[in-house]
């Protein structure tokens, strides 16, 4: 296992992410956030549905997730929001150091 990952969660856009991206960089609980328009396909309340969205990677330590996770469904403007840790067994020395370093 691995000592960084990614963590995973979607907004309706960019204007819903940005307070929430704000505050998790702000906390340090992770060292870069990367935005990506998507399309999500899904049945919410009986209801098939074709929205955009947009995606958002949390760059991260693996023992900051707990917290990450706390933080984001307190401040996570969904219901029931997709979060989602990624394990990341591998990677560059140097951006893993990278990230140790921007998180607390």
């Amino acid at each position: 296992m691995g000592k960084c990952g990614i963590v995973i969660t979607t907004f309706e856009n960019e204007q819903q992410a940005k307070p929430v991206i704000d505050e998790i960089i702000k906390c340090k609980l992770a060292a870069c956030v990367q935005e990506i328009k998507i399309k999500s396909h899904y049945v919410w309340n009986d209801e098939l549905c074709h929205e955009d969205e947009d995606l958002v990677l949390f760059k991260t330590r693996k023992e900051l997730y707990p917290e990450l996770e706390k933080k984001l469904l307190e401040i996570h403007p969904y219901d029931t929001p997709e979060i989602l840790f990624v394990d990341a067994e591998n990677g560059s020395a140097a951006y893993l150091a990278w990230i140790d370093k921007q998180t607390r």
